[in-house]
This record gives structure tokens, sequence and C-alpha cells, in this order.
């Protein structure tokens, strides 16, 4: 089968660029995001490993992942797919600095290297030092972004009534959060939360907002819904998981600001607690959760200060560079 074709369209620069997506080594991811196919979001660029651009897509992704690479040792023009990391798609347009292994999506085209890197460069200011949002359209054959109500999230065949409401409101809050950065978030950054943070300052509120959505969305939820998908854990196993370590992170957002995550929370515990809840109905829920707050990451994400990290420059030349262990 020959491997489809993509474009990223980068509006506020002027730049297209073509990729073909790699199905003859990750077919399953790469089927799914091609049928997942229009969508937008704003772009995000790596502030450790560099020369990487990303954005989290409106999808989840539990595909097997057949073939990977060392993303240091990789080509510029690959792109990857990361689960793990709050289901995004990342395009390598320099050379990467760290030397983990990243699933392999495809490769945009050579002609197009250049474009890349000029929306690479546009992409690195942007988070360091303008926090001007750039958006990508990513599309099959530039087709409009995805309509809004589109379902990420499939419900199982049987719901009750109240969780598919509880599901609906989570997936449209998702949805809204993917093109426009939610108002809370907008409080939190701009400290407009009163008496929060210790000696009249709120950037350690900020930055425990940022971490604490950064952990629960891509390291604490996505784990749980991929268990989720392993018989091997039983209903009540899955609902212990959940109880021991969600609520924790969603209690503190809650009190730091994001007062709608912490009341849909609050609603879904209810559930779990009446014992309501089919294995189907729960796996339904937290893949919804997943999904919203995914989308609050990316724009915690952008939005937090990197570049305060200016105080931190390395000037030894024996540190500057970064050099790959093998």
């Amino acid at each position: 089968m020959n491997n489809r074709r993509i474009f990223f369209k980068w509006p506020e620069l002027n730049i297209v660029v073509h990729a073909s997506l790699a199905n003859d080594k990750n077919p399953e991811l790469c089927r799914h995001v091609w049928e997942a196919l229009p969508f937008q979001s704003i772009l995000n660029n790596a502030v450790v490993t560099d020369g990487s651009m990303y954005c989290w897509v409106p999808m989840l992704s539990f595909d097997p992942v057949h073939y990977k690479e060392r993303i240091d040792l990789a080509p510029v023009g690959r792109l990857r797919y990361s689960q793990n990391t709050g289901n995004k798609i990342i395009l390598q347009y320099s050379e990467c600095n760290e030397n983990i292994f990243g699933a392999v999506l495809g490769q945009v085209d050579e002609k197009d290297i250049p474009l890349l890197q000029r929306a690479g460069e546009e992409a690195r200011k942007a988070i360091f030092m303008t926090k001007k949002p750039l958006h990508v359209v990513i599309s099959r054959d530039e087709e409009e972004p995805r309509p809004s109500g589109k379902q990420i999230v499939p419900p199982p065949a049987s719901c009750r009534p109240e969780v598919l409401d509880l599901a609906s409101r989570l997936c449209s809050l998702a949805d809204e959060a993917s093109r426009r950065e939610p108002e809370e978030l907008i409080r939190v950054r701009t400290g407009k939360n009163s008496g929060m943070g210790s000696c009249g300052q709120y950037f350690s509120t900020w930055e425990f907002v940022y971490s604490l959505l950064r952990d629960v969305s891509m390291y604490t939820l996505y784990p749980v819904a991929r268990i989720c998908r392993d018989s091997s854990f039983s209903l009540q196993q899955l609902k212990k998981i959940y109880m021991e370590i969600i609520p924790t992170y969603m209690n503190l957002l809650g009190s730091y600001g994001l007062k709608t995550l912490h009341g849909l929370t609050a609603e879904f515990r209810k559930l779990i607690e009446k014992d309501l809840l089919t294995r189907e109905e729960f796996c339904y829920l937290i893949d919804a959760f997943v999904f919203y707050t995914n989308m609050l990451s990316q724009w915690a994400y952008f939005q937090y200060p990197w570049g305060i990290g200016s105080a931190c420059f390395r000037f030894d030349d024996e540190h500057l560079k970064y050099i790959p262990e093998v």
C-alpha cells in the first residue's frame, strides 16, 4: 500500500508542507491519524528536546506501535506521534537533544524542509518569547479544519443517560479548548484568582497548575485509560486504581482555579461511589477526561513562561552542544 499523503498548513505564516505517512512501519497508528483528519490545533515547541515542534491533536490513540527510533538520531523532517505525552503529532525541523525513542509517523518531503524549518523557528519564538499563538491545520488534501462537535470519544453501545451527559459535557469542553484558551487558565496565568500564592505573587500557583495538568493528563489518566483496555483488570480494580491516584490531582487543581474540571470529577466520583457504572461506561468516562485534560494541557504548556530560562544559558564550550551517547 502506498504511503498516504498529508498536509501541514500554518495560516498565520502562509506556509504549507507536504508529508507521507509511514503506514509501512506503523499501519494502525497511521490509519487512525488518517481517519481522524482534518483537525486544527495550536503549535507548541519542544523546550528540552529542541529541534521539534508539535501539537496536541483531538484524538486518542491506543494503537500498537511497531517501529520507533531514537529522536536524536532521526532525520530532519521526521513525523512522530506520542501517545504517552498527550497524543501529539511532532515535526522535527532540526537536530534533537534527547536519546528517547519516538513512534515514527511519517516524513516531510525533502523539498519542503526549508519551509518546515521556517515554521519551526517561528514556533520556537512563540513559545519562548512572543507568546503569540500559531495554529496548524493538518489535513489529507488541505481540507478545512474538522467541524465542531466531531465525535472523538465514542460511547459504548449501552450507556445510561447520566453517563452520556457527563461525557458529552467533557467532550464539548475539550472541543472548545482545542480551539481557544479556556477562561479559567487565563485567570490562573494572569493572577486573577485572588490571594493564591505566597508573598503576594501568583507564579507558584501557575507553576503548580501547569505541572499538575501535565502529570494528570499525560502520565496518569492516559495510563489508566490504557489499563482499561486490559481485560485482566476487573472493574473494581480499575475503580480502585482511579480513586487512589486521581482525586488528589483534581482537588488541588480545583483549589488553584480549575473549578470546572474539579466539578466534573466530583460528578464522576459520585457515580463510582454509588456503584452505578458498567466497565464500558467507566472506560468511556476515563477517555473523555483524558481528552479534556489533554486539551487543557496544550494551553498550559504553551503559555508557561519558558523564557525565564534565559537566565540559565550554558556558556562553557564543553556543555554547549548536545553529544549523543550511544
